[in-house]
C-alpha cells in the first residue's frame, strides 16, 4: 500500500514543472559537480550505518555488498547515493577503513557520486575531510567537509554534523550550524530540501536518550527550522532498523507533518528496541535495508528495500 503525505504548497509550486531548471549549482568549482539531467525528474538512494562490530570487523562488507549488489542491479540507477554516517566501527585511526569502504562503494558506484555525513564512529573531521575530497570544502567555516549542502535538479540537500557536544557530552548541533541551517533553507528556491544528518531529533528506542534528544531545547530549536522551512524529509541513522515517523505538533509547536527516516541497515547490529513510537507509522524493522526516492516535480516518491529487494514501506511526499 502506498501512503500519500500532502504537505503545505507555496504559490510557485504550481508552476514548477514548467520552470525547472536543469543545472547543478554547487558554491566552489574545485570538487565534484553530478552531471545535469536531462529530464526533470531524478532519483537517489539514502543508507547508514555499515559499521562492523569490531576493531577487526570495521565494516559488515558481507552485507554491506549485498545491499549494493541490489542497488545496481534495479532497473533505474540511482543519480547518487546518501549515506548517513557510520561507515565504519571507527576505533583509533580510521583512515585505513574509510579506504576500505570507498574501494568498496568504487567496485558498484563511482565514489564521488556518493555524499556521505559523518557520524560517531567516525569522529575523525580531518580524516573524514580528507577521505572526501570531492565534497564541499569550508562551506560553514571551521567544519571542513562535514556540514555542506548541493542543489540538484529542483532539489536542496543539506548534510549536518551531529558528532558535535555540549559540556554535559550531548549531542548537539551547535548555534554556528543552526545559523548555517537558517540561512541555506531560507535561500533555497528549491521545491525539495532534504537534510541530512547521523543522529535523530526523534530516537525510537536503542539510543534514546543518546540523540539530539539528551538536549531537549536545543533538538527543538533544530526542528523549528525544519517546520519553518517546510523540509521534505529528514534522513538519519544512528539506530540500527526502518522506521518512519511523523513528526508533528503533538511533539512541539510545529505547524507541519515533516517525516524523521531512520535508515540504519547497512550492515550494523539490527535491533528493534522501541521506548518512544509515537506517531511511528512503520517500523521498526530489524531488517538490513536502502531507500530509493524518485523526484519528479513536486512529487517525491518513497520506496524501501530489504536486502532481499523486497519492498517494506512505500509513500509519496507532495510538496
Amino acid at each position: 500500500m502506498r501512503f500519500i503525505v500532502l504537505k503545505k504548497k507555496r504559490l510557485m509550486a504550481l508552476l514548477v514543472l514548467a520552470t525547472l531548471l536543469i543545472v547543478v549549482t554547487f558554491l566552489n568549482s574545485n570538487y565534484y559537480q553530478p552531471e545535469s539531467l536531462s529530464s526533470p525528474s531524478f532519483s537517489f538512494v539514502v543508507m547508514s550505518d555499515s559499521q562492523g562490530n569490531a576493531i577487526n570487523n570495521q565494516i559488515n562488507e558481507r552485507r554491506f555488498r549485498q545491499l549494493l549488489t541490489e542497488i545496481t542491479a534495479s532497473t533505474t540507477e540511482p543519480n547518487f547515493i546518501l549515506f548517513a554516517g557510520d561507515m565504519v566501527w571507527g576505533e583509533g585511526n580510521i583512515k585505513q577503513p574509510l579506504a576500505r569502504w570507498k574501494d568498496i562503494v568504487d567496485d558498484y558506484y563511482p565514489i564521488k557520486r556518493v555524499f556521505p555525513a559523518m557520524g560517531n564512529h567516525e569522529h575523525d573531521q580531518a580524516a573524514f575531510s580528507s577521505a572526501f575530497g570531492h565534497l564541499p570544502n569550508n562551506q560553514l567555516p571551521g567544519y571542513q567537509r562535514t556540514v555542506y549542502y548541493f542543489d540538484y535538479n529542483n532539489s536542496r540537500f543539506i548534510v549536518l554534523n551531529s558528532d558535535r557536544v555540549d559540556q554535559k557530552r550531548r549531542y548537539i548541533l551547535d548555534d554556528k550550524q543552526l545559523a548555517w541551517l537558517e540561512k541555506t533553507l531560507a535561500s533555497s528556491n528549491k521545491t525539495h530540501n532534504f537534510v541530512m544528518l547521523h543522529v535523530p531529533a526523534y530516537p525510537i528506542g536503542a539510543h534514546y536518550q543518546q540523540s539530539l534528544d539528551a538536549n531537549p531545547e536545543q533538538r527543538d530549536t533544530f526542528w523549528e527550522l525544519i517546520d519553518k522551512y517546510d523540509v521534505t524529509a529528514v534522513f538519519n541513522g544512528h539506530e540500527h532498523n526502518y522506521n518512519r515517523r511523523v513528526v508533528d505538533d503533538s511533539f512541539g509547536e510545529y505547524q507541519n507533518k515533516t517525516l524523521q527516516l531512520t535508515l540504519g541497515g547497512a550492515g550494523g547490529q539490527l535491533n528493534n528496541y522501541v521506548r518512544d513510537d509515537r506517531n511511528v507509522v512503520v517500523g521498526p524493522a530489524a531488517v538490513y535495508h536502502y531507500l530509493t526516492v524518485e523526484v519528479a516535480g513536486a512529487r517525491a516518491n518513497f520506496t524501501v528495500y530489504d536486502i532481499n529487494n523486497r519492498e517494506i514501506d512505500a509513500f509519496t511526499v507532495i510538496q
